[in-house]
């Protein structure tokens, strides 16, 4: 969940409009926030001013400026809580999770995350064929898509690059290990998959 908090000034630049349309908004509960103190100074949290944005056809992309999405993909509980936290404690990121190639899906959709960490193995699709998917719409062909497994031999890793991943991290990981992995996605060239490295256990 990204932490940011607008003030009205800062809600009605990304929306287009002046700080008194925001503040009105804010008074009729259209838009959710706070006030620092019984009168003082409107806030309104990054999730509500989304939310607002969405269901009134504001475009996203002031709000979404520099923010860098990152999409989890994993049916598997233990690895989806594990990823998602050390993700979470950078305030650079801003973390979705999915269990189900079809959730996964609809948040793609949803979101244009630039960034996905991908298990293969999922329990309703290939998570091959959900990188072909994302690479294959105009808002995300240009996502990081960091693939995950425990079963895959160096064939297939080699394989990987002509669905569109740009990276393979081999289960178990360590933390660092995939902190690493994360900061150089944003830097590697498109398919940039290098051989399996000996991996760090958790």
């Amino acid at each position: 969940m990204n932490k940011k908090v607008f003030t009205s000034g800062e809600a009605a630049e990304i929306c287009g409009v002046s700080p008194d349309t925001v503040s009105r908004w804010f008074d009729l509960g259209q838009v959710e926030g706070y006030r620092l103190g019984p009168v003082g100074d409107r806030r309104i949290p990054y999730d509500n001013l989304r939310k607002f944005m969405i269901k009134h056809g504001i475009p996203l992309d002031r709000l979404e400026e520099g923010e860098l999405r990152i999409l989890v993909v994993d049916d598997d509980p233990f690895y989806l809580d594990i990823i998602s936290s050390a993700l979470t404690r950078s305030p650079d990121y801003l973390v979705l999770v999915a269990s189900t190639g079809f959730d996964a899906g609809a948040l793609v959709v949803q979101h244009n995350p630039q960034a996905l960490i991908l298990d293969i193995h999922l329990s309703d699709i290939d998570g091959r064929m959900v990188c072909k998917r994302v690479k294959e719409r105009p808002e995300t062909k240009h996502s990081r898509i960091l693939a995950i497994s425990g079963y895959l031999d160096d064939d297939e890793v080699r394989q990987l690059a002509d669905y569109g991943f740009d990276g393979y991290l081999k289960k178990p990981f360590g933390i660092a290990e995939l902190e690493e992995q994360v900061r150089r996605l944003f830097a590697l060239p498109a398919s940039g998959i290098a051989r399996p490295k000996p991996q760090i256990g958790t």
